[in-house]
């Protein structure tokens, strides 16, 4: 789907998450923590869907980043620049060169959150767009077990339906080059399985991209060695398509995530424009107290925030609870945690709920320990 990016780089926020290291696909046509053949450096690769994007770290500094339409059309764009690490926990690059549709000018910036070597999420200015990105590299070389929630649903999507699954566990037979969901979760009271759905077909991995079914319901799978992936469905549909990305979870209790996070907020239910936002939050004993960033560089928080509270888990690796807004409002919420991301010592927890404000709209939280 296609992202004005001239507006993007206005104040676009890159934040790492939670998807498992190792992914590839056609465009940086490097490997992660590969050597990079223009200068030399060694550098990390991450790549992700929305539309498709690849995004190249460079231990000098540089970066390059390039988007596709699709996986199956040419780059239109390409952005060089630098970047460089905040005391914030945050990256924030700077733009020195860009070519291609809506390309952004020389000095635009963006802002990063990055587990090194392991994901970043993409935020774009002019949509309220959640896009994935995980490290670039090979297919994997054996079957896949992980656990996934939803991130983009369907322009009908429903999350206080007993029949529309958000989140969930994921498979993928190396031998057969078949995905499928295990297990689908409503965000209902108890959280129900659901019995319908999924992804239909087999394909081919290479380079870690995976092209699933026929036109026009072409699914993208960015899988990964070490037991995460991230699934766009419906590529060729902007209202039909939606994203999921897992992980390898560790079994939790809300007790495991006390400590301090940084990360992102969506919430379906906000503005148009409005509905991501970047994220503070802090988690002692179950509950977690979260607040609007308002300042990248310094950190700084907003008075305005939401509590989560945890009290339940269930047997395939998710903890549960409930997220309440400054009115009193609140949803059902399911997370997955990683307590160690690709043994870098940082958590990351991704969670799927129903908004506070409209039971009806998805609300995402998306974490890394600080």
């Amino acid at each position: 789907m296609a992202i004005t990016n001239r507006l993007m780089w206005g104040s676009l926020v890159l934040a790492g998450t939670l998807a498992a290291a190792g992914c590839g696909g056609g465009g940086s046509g490097s490997d992660s923590g590969s050597g990079d053949s223009n200068t030399g450096e060694a550098s990390v690769n991450y790549n992700g869907p929305g539309s498709k994007w690849d995004v190249a770290l460079h231990e000098d500094g540089s970066f390059d980043i390039t988007r596709r339409e699709t996986p199956l059309t040419p780059i239109d764009l390409t952005v060089s620049g630098s970047y460089q690490r905040l005391d914030s926990g945050y990256l924030q690059l700077v733009v020195e060169e860009a070519t291609g549709t809506d390309a952004p000018v020389a000095g635009d910036q963006a802002w990063a959150l990055e587990v090194p070597g392991y994901a970043f999420l993409l935020k774009p200015m002019d949509g309220d767009q959640v896009i994935a990105m995980v490290t670039a590299g090979s297919c994997p070389d054996g079957d896949l077990a992980a656990n996934w929630v939803m991130v983009k649903g369907h322009s009908d999507s429903d999350a206080s339906s007993d029949s529309r699954d958000y989140f969930g566990t994921f498979e993928f037979d190396s031998s057969t080059g078949t995905p499928s969901l295990p297990t689908k979760h409503a965000l209902t009271s108890g959280f129900p399985l659901v019995t319908d759905g999924g992804i239909d077909g087999s394909g081919t991995c290479e380079d870690g991209l995976m092209l699933v079914g026929e036109e026009p319901d072409i699914a993208a799978m960015y899988l990964t060695e070490n037991g995460g992936a991230i699934v766009q469905t419906n590529i060729n549909s902007e209202t039909d398509s939606s994203f999921i990305f897992g992980l390898t979870a560790d079994a939790v209790d809300g007790s495991d995530l006390d400590g301090d996070f940084a990360g992102m907020l969506f919430d379906d239910n906000m503005s148009d424009g409005t509905q991501i936002n970047p994220v503070a939050f802090s988690c002692s004993g179950s509950v977690c107290e979260g607040y609007l960033v308002e300042d990248i560089e310094t950190g700084a928080a907003s008075e305005e925030g939401v509590t989560i509270t945890f009290s339940g888990s269930l047997s395939d690796n998710f903890v549960t609870g409930v997220i309440q807004d400054s009115d009193s409002n609140s949803g059902n919420l399911a997370c997955m945690v990683d307590l160690n991301a690709n043994d870098t010592d940082s958590t990351i927890a991704s969670c799927v709920g129903q908004s506070p404000g409209d039971n009806s709209k998805m609300f995402n939280v998306l974490l890394v320990s600080k």
